[in-house]
């Protein structure tokens, strides 16, 4: 810890921070498990797993680890020295505490132990903005004097409840400061409405309210201006990050400067426009929400050195996570952050699809056992279920047949090029797959130029021209493929590998009766990303 703190005042990135002590942490979770206890569980003393934890200055992510276990976690943090200590499990949601919004962040438990000289500011604002059901903060005995912590807790309609007094005196950071940590129920259950959207609209937009609700309908941006708007502020010299960071701006500001020009109106012309409070705060709630989403959507698209290496799959799960329920401010510092957070994430998702796909490959006839599996599996366990259910130790053929991915559809809008969508999708992911091992491929489904016909052969190839598979697609659905033999090997290296099967080149060549020189070669061949492959920079100028 001291190392750390040491590195933090070298870097300016120490914020006045007492970490939170064991005692504290104690008596916090054993509060939360009264709530939020996992029935699921043997022992029924864990936290439930299906809920979200917000800790708002959270460090090195020590207490939600503590705290939330095995459940969703989710910090704003400042600091990129404790954001990339974080383990991977950890998503941030924002890095400068006061440009981060609460109020569209839905948790089910946020905590903070807020710098000590800030605790009023931030107490305030986490009252004011929490959108969650159990509120946690750990400020200076003194709280109970701040007017503006109390006139929160009116605005809100919520009480506080101390769950304890403690000090510093043996922590890893010491300080004399008594502390209370405090207990606020935004909401007595999930189902309860407390919206801080609500304070937060009645306070910046003043409008009567009308018995009947307008029916509004969200219009989508013109995708094709947009990308001309962006392509044409970076021929001035800016980065792509700095770009979007800018162009977020100025449609957050017209998009509020526009709904306070409705406000102004008067309120006889709102009534003939049939537009009143509740219509016009879901509307702007909405439009705030797919503002930001647009905005991360457009940045990932940016992010080729991880988006072009995962699959269909992948690529939805990863911008899933980064956009599902959890609604992000769009910043230069929470681009950062996240970005720390994906190049953590990615390596998982490169390796996890190469197995979901592979496994889409596996029917009797496709499959051959390793030495030492000695298993004898009959055709009846293979007739009613795709694989039987413990088989393992196994690797692919050479030349496979397909019948569950797809073949030829003449019919243009389910397919391109007589291919039909299904198999664009699975083809496309097998080449991400053997992208990933080293073969850099210069074709995809989608833009093979050749038309596809029953029985005829088409063929993929690297830069230099070598044949990665040969393809044939048949009128019932069926793909028959012939790998190129060094990317079988590949594949079925690294599967075995990633499957726990293989622990070692050796084993490998025993089991798949490849040459030792190589399975040397081969393991561990799966593409990888790392801290210094030059993601952090993209988008971004040195000045950024």
């Amino acid at each position: 810890m001291n190392k750390t703190i040491t590195k933090l005042k070298e870097n300016n990135q120490d914020f006045e921070w007492y970490p939170t002590t064991n005692l504290m942490l104690k008596s916090i979770k054993k509060h939360m498990l009264k709530n939020y206890i996992d029935y699921f569980s043997e022992s029924k003393k864990e936290i439930s797993t299906k809920i979200k934890i917000l800790d708002c200055g959270a460090g090195d992510g020590r207490v939600l680890n503590y705290l939330a276990q095995k459940s969703q976690k989710y910090a704003i943090e400042k600091s990129k020295i404790l954001i990339e200590k974080m383990g991977k499990s950890i998503f941030v949601t924002g890095t400068d505490f006061f440009q981060s919004t609460l109020i569209d962040k839905k948790m089910d438990v946020i905590f903070s132990n807020p710098p000590y000289s800030e605790y009023e500011k931030w107490a305030t604002k986490i009252i004011l903005e929490a959108n969650c059901t159990s509120l946690y903060l750990i400020l200076p005995h003194r709280w109970k004097k701040s007017i503006n912590i109390q006139n929160a807790l009116e605005t809100r309609d919520v009480e506080a409840s101390i769950l304890g007094t403690f000090d510093f005196l043996d922590a890893e950071r010491q300080a004399r400061a008594k502390v209370n940590i405090i207990h606020i129920y935004i909401t007595k259950d999930r189902y309860e409405n407390n919206d801080p959207f609500d304070t937060w609209f009645d306070a910046n937009f003043k409008i009567k309210n009308k018995k009947k609700k307008p029916d509004y309908t969200t219009r989508e941006q013109d995708k094709k201006a947009f990308k001309e708007t962006i392509n044409k502020a970076l021929t001035k010299g800016k980065g792509v990050v700095q770009v979007l960071v800018e162009l977020y701006n100025n449609e957050m500001e017209h998009l509020q400067k526009m709904f306070l020009s409705v406000c102004d109106l008067d309120p006889a012309i709102l009534s003939e426009l049939n537009i009143n409070k509740e219509g016009l705060k879901e509307s702007l709630k909405l439009k705030i929400e797919g503002l930001k989403n647009k905005y991360w959507r457009e940045l990932f698209t940016n992010y080729k050195k991880i988006s072009s290496r995962l699959t269909h799959k992948s690529r939805k799960k990863l911008f899933d996570k980064l956009t599902s329920e959890i609604s992000i401010d769009f910043n230069l510092s929470n681009v950062y952050a996240v970005t720390i957070w994906v190049i953590k994430n990615a390596n998982d998702y490169y390796n996890s699809q190469l197995i979901d796909t592979l496994e889409k490959l596996i029917t009797k006839a496709n499959v051959k056992l390793y030495k030492s599996n000695k298993r004898v599996y009959t055709d009846k366990e293979w007739r009613y279920t795709w694989k039987p259910e413990d088989l393992q130790k196994y690797s692919l053929e050479l030349r496979l047949v397909l019948n569950r991915v797809g073949g030829l559809n003449t019919d243009s809008f389910y397919g391109i090029n007589n291919l039909n969508k299904t198999a664009i999708e699975f083809l496309d992911d097998l080449l991400v797959i053997i992208n990933n091992l080293g073969f850099s491929s210069i074709e995809t489904a989608q833009n093979i130029t050749k038309e596809w016909k029953s029985n005829k052969t088409e063929t993929f190839h690297t830069k230099e021209d070598t044949i990665l598979m040969e393809v044939k697609a048949f009128k019932n659905g069926n793909l028959h493929i012939k790998f190129n033999q060094e990317i079988i090997r590949k594949l079925n290296v690294e599967f075995g590998r990633l499957k726990g099967w293989l622990h070692n080149p050796i084993q490998a060549s025993e089991e798949l009766n490849i040459p030792i020189k190589q399975t040397e070669k081969l393991f561990k061949s799966n593409y990888q990303l790392t801290n210094n492959s030059g993601l952090l920079q993209i988008g971004f100028k040195e000045k950024d």
